[in-house]
């Protein structure tokens, strides 16, 4: 008894540190050194946290009633807000007596803790109407500074959906652009397009298509066969990524096969390049060309329609490109994307970093299972990737850090999912937060400091394959074989 009461009154002194990236100031609290109980978990110091900024810490007992007839004042304090707090650099799932003993740190000094709001387990909020095949790509953009934007889908019939989310998940447009199942799926709101949006689509008919679409408000909201690309390709494009350079103001996309084939394109996006590209390319007239499915077709014009041969290709793995991402840059000029180096993935289990002016991979890793689905961090080249083995692994293309001996998380963060991970995002504000989707149905958020996840959502009914996600500042959105959109709000 004597032990335990000893053990149960040991002290820890630590220092609270409102950690870098909090923007509201108002959550500091004094950082001098303070005396917690060494068995104190992330509860215990969110309490800790909640008293020192004068909030109401209600219990866990507490009942309306008692909350309504409380006459002590605790009433008229700001509501608790749970925290979430970082040791040595990872999040704190222990007690702190045993994350200081794992971490090696020294009890000599006050042990410095970080804390920051804890993110809310995301809430469903609605869903599409029921499209008429599974919903297998996604792509959200952005069309102003206050977050408001459209989301794009790619359907195993082969057409693309455009959903206005800002309430309820509305379709506003749809177009029939493949003859089979669309895989990937890229769109882009570009500056000197006159209010237009342009939305990438590969698909296992070999086809790789643009169209675009008017975002402008009161204008006839419909998508538009842009641009046909070929000469690339001759198996199921399976991955594309557009970007636009601000210091070149030109739009660039690279496309990735099943056979591992790399295809880079110029996307004709400003008003003069497209009518001087249309008028070469159809001299003597125009034609009507048909694409779409055979039960939907779509005719559209040549006089209207573009058709590209690529920039460059060459053989860029030797099994499935499953992913493409532009790498991070610094420069502001380049929009926090640089234009010279794409980041792809593969079946073959590497990950590569090419040189596009070169033609050349500057960087290999390679891992021990096929790579299914890949993401690039918001402000770094820290990439996660998703596999069959139901696991998540972090790549550091800085260091050239894979799964095995990275920096970030040990490489690997704890198999969670019951399925194969189908796809993956990060989160446009939050540079160590993931979203997952698998084919168990379930939707995961993490944070990259911790190798267990921070939410589960059974985000699809059971049976139903989840495979494929949108991250944006505000929601989460996922597709899959129930052939819905579902909408979860992140506040």
């Amino acid at each position: 008894m004597d032990s335990n009461s000893d053990d149960e009154s040991e002290q820890i002194r630590i220092s609270l540190v409102l950690a870098p990236g909090v923007k509201d100031k108002s959550l500091e609290v004094p950082s001098e050194p303070i005396a917690v109980p060494a068995s104190i978990r992330r509860k215990g110091l969110s309490a800790v946290v909640n008293t020192l900024l004068d909030r109401d810490i209600p219990s866990a007992q507490e009942t309306d009633s008692e909350s309504e007839s409380d006459e002590d004042g605790d009433s008229e304090k700001l509501p608790s807000i749970p925290f979430d707090f970082i040791l040595n650099r990872k999040l704190l799932r222990v007690s702190v007596d045993a994350g200081v003993r794992r971490e090696g740190l020294s009890l000599e000094e006050a042990v410095e803790i970080q804390y920051f709001p804890a993110l809310n387990a995301p809430e469903g909020e609605g869903d599409s109407k029921s499209l008429p095949d599974w919903i297998s790509a996604m792509s959200f953009h952005g069309i102003n500074n206050k977050g408001m934007g459209h989301l794009c889908t790619g359907s195993y019939d082969g057409s693309i959906h455009v959903f206005d989310c800002s309430n309820e998940v509305k379709e506003i447009s749809s177009i029939g652009a493949h003859t089979g199942p669309i895989k990937c799926i890229s769109s882009l709101s570009i500056p000197d397009s006159l209010g237009q949006s342009f939305i990438a689509t590969g698909s296992m008919d070999q086809t790789l298509l643009t169209h675009s679409f008017n975002n402008a408000p009161g204008n006839a909201q419909n998508m538009n066969l842009h641009a046909v690309y070929s000469g690339g390709h001759f198996n199921s494009v399976e991955s594309v990524a557009m970007q636009y350079s601000n210091s070149k103001h030109s739009t660039i996309m690279a496309s990735g096969d099943w056979n591992g084939g790399l295809c880079l394109w110029k996307v004709p996006t400003g008003k003069s390049e497209t009518e001087d590209l249309i008028s070469k390319s159809n001299p003597k007239g125009s034609k009507k060309r048909r694409t779409g499915r055979k039960d939907n077709i779509t005719e559209t014009s040549d006089d209207q329609t573009i058709e590209l041969q690529p920039k460059s290709s060459w053989k860029a793995h030797i099994s499935n490109v499953s992913a493409l991402a532009w790498a991070y840059s610094n420069d502001n000029d380049s929009n926090v994307v640089n234009p010279n180096h794409l980041i792809s993935s593969s079946w073959d289990h590497s990950l590569k970093v090419w040189d596009i002016d070169q033609e050349e991979c500057i960087l290999t890793l390679n891992g021990s299972r096929v790579v299914a689905c890949m993401n690039r961090c918001s402000n770094s080249n820290i990439v996660a990737t998703g596999h069959p083995d139901c696991t998540v692994r972090l790549w550091d293309m800085r260091t050239g850090k894979g799964e095995a001996g990275s920096s970030v998380s040990d490489g690997t963060l704890k198999p969670s999912h019951r399925s194969w991970v189908s796809s993956l995002q990060w989160s446009p504000k939050e540079p160590h937060v993931l979203a997952t989707n698998s084919h168990d149905g379930c939707v995961k958020m993490w944070d990259i400091r911790s190798s267990l996840p921070l939410h589960t959502i059974r985000a699809h009914e059971q049976g139903q394959k989840g495979l494929c996600l949108a991250f944006t500042e505000d929601y989460l959105f996922s597709g899959g074989t129930d052939c819905k959109v579902h909408k979860f709000g992140l506040n």
